[in-house]
């Protein structure tokens, strides 16, 4: 596979949209990059926005072939499970890849079958985690619950919860990963980090091809801009210290805004909250942007803030930490799921193993004391993106990967 102009398929449910969208988005570049020909199906791409901005690497030597929407082809409209799969198939095999990656496609609501489906089009497919869906019987994040490791089966507490599944049917979906990718002839698996890739381990037993390939992204779009020019475009006082914070949906529970509400509580009187995503405008005490589905204008807002704070209670990977640490922002974080393997604890984040508000506000202190602080670690932040954490690493790690799964 480290042949140019190869053709890759991505395939996913809401195309570019929220976090494992982009993510898939930032993948996608770094085939571009690496000389790969690129193209995508998804069920729903929403207004295309993310689409609509140009994105094609400027030293990217493959072409982009464009995504093409399957809105039609769900259950609700009266598409019947195995017409989804056969037809997915069918475009598929249309767009003549030499290799599939399938990513998240619970919120399409398509059947999880369809993985090892497109196994007929003989070419590799192979699944990137970019949560927890693909080792439980239904669930993106599993909480504090372990019947993962034992079954999933109709006594799952959270059913109810997106991803919705209805009781009798948790315990074949569960099964049914274990036949796809355990044993001697097991699918490939990816995940965003090592963190995620030792839980999937734990709970396939016997899982035959696992491997963990991190996220990149576009290091010349995110970098640090001037902090007071960035402030006077948001119209944020320039001797304000500003905490931002941020996330797809700030009403999520995992996410931890309740706790991030408890720290805007206590520091409102001498501090400005930044905040992103959707619901963020409707929070009280915060200069709250919205959902900004228009990514080019994130290295702005990351670069008027002091500090990044995240609240996550679960979180396989974070690429607002990433995003953050290329604009050279340091982090106040807990340390939990694959967050340490982005932020660095004592190098360009303060991480902690009590989640209270407390705790993070202890190490927010520790920041507002020290400028020069906050420069050491932000500019270590960057020095790590650089490194590690750019599309053209990104693209080099698939490459590496590819050409071993394929010797």
């Amino acid at each position: 596979m480290s042949e140019t102009n190869k053709r890759v398929l991505f395939i996913n449910d809401v195309g570019f949209q929220y976090g494992a969208g982009l993510a898939q988005l930032r993948q996608i570049q770094s085939f571009l990059l690496m000389g790969y020909d690129v193209a995508a199906l998804c069920w729903s791409s929403g207004d295309n926005v993310e689409s609509r901005i140009p994105f094609t690497p400027v030293e990217g030597t493959g072409n982009w072939l464009g995504i093409t929407s399957l809105v039609y082809l769900c259950q609700e409209s009266g598409v019947s499970s195995e017409n989804i799969v056969n037809l997915v198939v069918c475009e598929a095999d249309f767009l003549c890849p030499d290799l599939i990656i399938i990513g998240n496609i619970h919120g399409a609501k398509w059947p999880t079958i369809l993985v090892s489906a497109l196994e007929k089009l003989d070419c590799p497919v192979i699944t990137y985690m970019h949560d927890c869906y693909w080792f439980t019987g239904r669930c993106a994040y599993t909480g504090n619950c372990t019947r993962y490791n034992i079954g999933c089966n109709h006594e799952c507490p959270t059913w109810q919860d997106y991803p919705v599944l209805e009781p009798q049917l948790i315990f074949d979906e569960w099964l049914l990963r274990r036949k796809m990718f355990c044993g001697e002839q097991g699918m490939p698996l990816v995940t965003d980090s090592h963190w995620l890739k030792q839980e999937a381990e734990n709970a396939l037993l016997g899982v035959k091809k696992i491997d963990c390939i991190y996220y990149g992204l576009d290091a010349d779009l995110f970098k640090p801009v001037e902090r007071s020019f960035a402030r006077k475009i948001l119209g944020i006082p320039e001797d304000t210290f500003v905490i931002l914070s941020g996330c797809t949906n700030v009403k999520d529970f995992r996410k931890g805004g309740h706790i991030f509400q408890e720290i805007i509580h206590r520091l409102q009187d001498n501090t400005l909250f930044l905040v992103f995503g959707s619901q963020s405008e409707n929070l009280p005490s915060v200069y709250g942007t919205g959902l900004l589905r228009d990514y080019r204008k994130m290295p702005l807002i990351y670069s008027a803030a002091d500090i990044f704070v995240g609240t996550s209670l679960e979180e396989a990977f974070g690429q607002t930490f990433c995003e953050a640490s290329a604009c050279s922002i340091p982090i106040v974080a807990f340390e939990v799921g694959g967050i340490p393997e982005i932020a660095r604890h004592r190098k360009n984040a303060r991480l902690v193993d009590e989640q209270t508000s407390e705790a993070l506000i202890n190490e927010i202190e520790f920041f507002r004391q020290s400028p020069a602080t906050r420069q050491e670690y932000g500019n270590c932040g960057r020095q790590i993106v650089e490194t590690e954490f750019t599309l053209q690493a990104q693209g080099e790690r698939w490459v590496q990967y590819l050409d071993t799964m394929m010797t």
